[in-house]
């Protein structure tokens, strides 16, 4: 008996009925083509590519309210100038975006190209065609960026690949794009693969793709990625896919809802936009960091640019910026690992601070509020570390010293104090001591980067100023810090 037990939970495991799910059509469908749906700002918002207002494509954009979703707009914005304006992908803040289009004002390289716009004063703006390093001749389209803003998923049928349409990879470097690599036989067939989608765990896809085996025109398939390689694709399974089309499956960051695109029978006409629940093919959860940026002293919401950085291989992981508008921002976070958050905006003296996500916590949502200081009142703590009773300043610092550099060469007239603080363990003499030579320590590094030692001074206050009073550990760590304060 235990024996068929087990063998029937195996069956209705893999063969996908172990639960049932549920297939509805979103509110905002038209009788014409609804599909793409790029959801940011953890879900309340929707921007969709539709042919409502005739033949042409454009974006919409739609945004959840007590009641549903709010009537679609469309997006007004140079984005919308070109003949066909068509899948889109935004970073999880919705500050920056990449879409494709046909005949783009922008000038392209090919039939269908891609772009970039930035998100400024509520406004968006600053459209730049991406360049013949990833644009080609041929058609390119269907971007998915990764939650860093990293990486970029896309759909082309540029020469050289598996079959009529493949699916390409571009990492975000220094000076843009780099060149396009095929994902190879792993994802690509001798048909056609479209419509990628990488979920916000960044090891997550899905596509679609119509080649034989399927339950009819083109399927959605689900594959992972593990040390840089893809597993073999799973074809996603009725109830998901139909005989009909489907495409863009997208699952939302630590929830059990997935949104995808289908022109299957029931809908409102041509390609509409369905909720699958619950979603079968989650994404690995992960850490969702939210809050506001404001002017310390009028409490007014700010625009700032925020870096993300891992501070143990002390590589930036994201770049992003709050809103002009409101002063939100939004970033996904990975579990297990350590970050500095750091904002900054002219005028303004940086704020950095630590967020150290274990592993077990993946899942859950974090709210950091930041407030900037103008520069004639500035001062903000750094993230710069020692060892228990050291001077020496730990490699985990270099991100933030770099980042006091910078600053320092952008303000030339600006002139800084240094104060180091400790914890209350030991003697008054021994921490004004142990103090003042950790301030020293983040002087030494600047002058030796070229910043004159004479816009530079320290002080040690040791024990007697603590931002907490208490004797935990948590306080204790709290009060041991270097503080930078703009004194010119």
């Amino acid at each position: 008996m235990k024996k068929i037990i087990l063998i029937l939970i195996f069956l209705l495991t893999f063969s996908g009925f172990s639960q049932k799910i549920d297939i509805t059509p979103l509110d905002i469908n038209s009788s014409r083509d609804d599909f793409n749906s790029a959801i940011t700002q953890n879900s309340r918002v929707i921007y969709f590519t539709s042919e409502r207002k005739g033949k042409q494509q454009y974006i919409y954009i739609t945004q959840r309210t007590a009641s549903g979703w709010s009537n679609p707009e469309m997006l007004n914005s140079e984005i919308n100038s070109g003949d066909e304006i068509g899948a889109v992908t935004l970073t999880p803040d919705g500050q920056f975006m990449i879409f494709s289009a046909l005949n783009h004002p922008k000038s392209g390289q090919g039939r269908t190209d891609l772009y970039s716009a930035r998100k400024i004063d509520g406004d968006w703006t600053a459209v730049r065609n991406l360049g013949p390093m990833v644009n080609s001749d041929s058609w390119d389209s269907q971007p998915s960026l990764t939650s860093d803003g990293n990486t970029l998923y896309f759909a082309s049928d540029r020469p050289g690949g598996f079959g009529g349409t493949d699916i390409y990879m571009s990492r975000k470097t220094r000076d843009g794009w780099s060149r396009p690599e095929n994902l190879g036989p792993a994802v690509n067939s001798s048909y056609d693969e479209l419509s990628p989608v990488i979920g916000s765990d960044n090891k997550s896809l899905t596509f679609s793709s119509n080649k034989p085996g399927g339950f009819g025109g083109f399927d959605i398939y689900f594959i992972k990625m593990s040390n840089n390689t893809f597993s073999n694709p799973r074809n996603a399974g009725e109830p998901i896919n139909s005989s009909a089309d489907e495409y863009y499956y997208y699952s939302l960051p630590n929830s059990k809802y997935a949104y995808f695109s289908s022109d299957r029978a029931g809908g409102e006409g041509g390609l509409d936009i369905y909720v699958a629940y619950p979603n079968p093919f989650e994404s690995e959860s992960v850490v969702l960091v939210s809050g506001t940026v404001t002017d310390a002293l009028t409490k007014f919401p700010l625009g700032a640019d925020i870096t993300i950085t891992d501070l143990n291989s002390r590589t930036k992981v994201a770049e992003m910026s709050s809103d002009d508008k409101s002063g939100l921002y939004y970033v996904v976070l990975q579990p297990g690992k350590v970050y500095s958050i750091t904002a900054s905006k002219k005028g303004y003296v940086f704020f950095s601070d630590r967020i150290q996500i274990p592993a077990t916590e993946a899942g859950h949502e974090e709210t950091k509020d930041i407030q900037l200081y103008p520069l004639s009142q500035g001062n903000t703590r750094l993230l710069v570390f020692f060892d228990f009773d050291k001077a020496i300043l730990k490699d985990e610092s270099i991100p933030e010293l770099e980042r006091i550099i910078e600053f320092l060469r952008d303000n030339p007239d600006v002139n800084i104090q240094l104060e180091g603080h400790t914890d209350d363990v030991g003697t008054d003499e021994y921490n004004d001591k142990l103090s003042l030579n950790r301030a020293n320590a983040v002087r030494d590094y600047l002058v030796s980067a070229g910043i004159e030692s004479k816009r530079i001074k320290t002080a040690g206050f040791g024990k007697r100023r603590p931002l907490k009073k208490d004797t935990s550990e948590e306080a204790r760590s709290l009060n041991r810090r270097v503080e930078m304060k703009i004194i010119d």
